[in-house]
């Protein structure tokens, strides 16, 4: 039986798979974790759903130095962690649903946000740390599934949107890969960690609510040509000239394009 299965029955909780609940529970690899971030040298993590504490536990326990606050939106476990930490000086515990809250507030040099994303809305949290702390030195380190992963690193020249975003403002390095069985319950799907590095790049913030509409434009349709796609909205005679200037063939497909060269296009419009 592993710990978190032990711990789940000692407290008679039950997984929530509406909440897509499973804990990590393979301790050579929350050690990984957790040395990771502790080497990392920094003096506040932010942990996206700690469940029921096994990377936590390492942090508290092993870098006194470091400043705690979790985001647990299951009520039941935010009672539990509340308690067992109470006397903890360096932990802090919110009962909220991440997604209705603000990652901006931690725009910190010395702020990890970390988490065991549900697979569910992972790439909503994704998007909201993207958003909320583009040209900020705050780095990211969560838990993706494998696919979604990949989709993100996108190794080849074959960018979705998604991916394509994030590396306008993010390098990405893979960190950890996990197997179904060093969750408990074990999903279906194996789980990769994923570290994001914000770059230095010129870009008003102001401006984000017209790259996510040109970034939606770019993508409406993966099958047309990214031409076809952008003349829907913009003048045509103004993106043959900056298909030109940017040397970019006028058949490529959306996915055919690198990050950089679609913040060149929507500087140009």
């Amino acid at each position: 039986m592993t710990q978190a299965k032990k711990e789940l029955k000692t407290i008679r909780k039950t997984p929530r798979k509406d909440y897509g609940q499973n804990f990590l529970s393979n301790k050579i690899k929350i050690e990984k974790i957790a040395n990771y971030i502790i080497g990392k040298n920094i003096g506040n993590v932010v942990e996206i759903g700690p469940g029921l504490g096994a990377i936590t536990d390492q942090l508290i326990n092993s870098y006194k130095n470091l400043n705690i606050k979790c985001i647990e939106k299951d009520k039941e476990l935010f009672k539990i962690l509340k308690n067992k930490y109470k006397n903890k000086k360096n932990f802090d515990i919110l009962n909220k649903d991440i997604l209705n809250y603000d990652l901006g507030v931690h725009d910190n040099a010395k702020t990890l946000i970390f988490g065991n994303l549900p697979y569910n809305i992972s790439t909503k949290i994704l998007m909201n740390f993207c958003d909320s702390l583009l040209q900020t030195q705050t780095e990211g380190l969560f838990m993706f599934q494998k696919e979604v992963a990949e989709k993100i690193i996108a190794k080849k020249l074959k960018n979705n949107q998604l991916s394509c975003k994030i590396k306008c403002f993010f390098d990405i390095k893979e960190i950890l890969r996990l197997n179904q069985s060093d969750f408990w319950p074990p999903p279906k799907i194996k789980s990769t960690l994923l570290l994001f590095t914000p770059k230095e790049i010129n870009f008003d913030k102001n401006r984000l609510k017209e790259l996510n509409h040109f970034f939606n434009i770019a993508f409406q349709s993966n099958r047309k040509k990214l031409f076809n796609n952008l003349r829907n909205e913009y003048d045509k005679l103004l993106l043959e000239k900056i298909f030109g200037a940017l040397k970019l063939d006028l058949s490529h497909r959306p996915e055919n394009i690198y990050p950089e060269q679609y913040l060149e296009i929507f500087h140009s419009l």
